[in-house]
């Protein structure tokens, strides 16, 4: 069984994702976003359009968000989310020891 670890992923094919999934799901035509928009003070994003991402990226990418991830500074634009996620789900790095 082949498991897709997100963190492996190029940065621009998260941001393609999500870029979709915003273009798609939350703005419609003729709007349009950008991977540098700010989704939240540029009012590109209601909350309940923050809340149906977050769900889709918590979905689509296979990982929970605490409340302690539902902050502006995630969220802000899409080259941030992506790089949110990327750290969100990698790999925990076993603890280094000092081996001397």
């Amino acid at each position: 069984m082949v498991v897709d670890n997100i963190s492996n992923r190029k940065p621009q094919e998260l941001e393609e994702q999500i870029l979709a999934f915003i273009q798609r799901e939350l703005l419609g035509p003729p709007d349009t976003v950008s991977r540098d928009d700010d989704l939240l003070s540029g009012e590109l994003l209601d909350s309940v359009a923050v809340l149906r991402l977050a769900a889709f990226v918590q979905e689509e990418f296979r990982f929970s968000l605490g409340p302690s991830d539902f902050v502006v500074e995630n969220f802000q634009n899409v080259a941030v989310l992506a790089e949110y996620v990327r750290s969100a789900t990698a790999p925990a790095e076993p603890p280094s020891g000092d081996h001397r």
